[in-house]
């Protein structure tokens, strides 16, 4: 999970946890990167409203260097407008949460990307 409110990322990488998900935490895009040297995600939230460089330009870096292989990628913003949806799917998010995101409404996605994976991978 990359997401710059730290609060919110602990609340967020608990819930997931007690789901039985792994989850790491990064709070900036430099960060992420760190993060993947050690851990492969199979879903990655990426916040998009991040400082320095934003989530769609972490997605863009991370789908070129192919550093993540079959990772599936979720946008999260606070930001609000019909549109924003749309751009997130068209620069290649699995999908797009507007925070903030609803315990149900999270892990269903999770689990659905997961699972979407794995079936692919199969």
């Amino acid at each position: 999970m990359v997401e710059d409110d730290f609060d919110s990322a602990e609340m967020l990488c608990i819930w997931i946890e007690q789901a039985g998900h792994a989850c790491r935490v990064a709070l900036s895009a430099s960060q992420a990167r760190t993060v993947i040297e050690d851990f492969t995600p199979d879903v990655a939230l990426v916040d998009i409203g991040l400082p320095g460089e934003s989530g769609y330009d972490l997605l863009e870096s991370l789908k070129s260097s192919g550093a993540l292989g079959a990772c599936r990628f979720i946008a999260m913003t606070g930001y609000t407008g019909s549109d924003l949806a749309k751009l997130s799917v068209d620069a290649g998010f699995e999908a797009h949460l507007t925070k903030p995101v609803s315990v149900d409404l999270l892990l269903g996605v999770l689990d659905r990307c997961a699972g979407d994976l794995s079936a692919r991978l199969a």
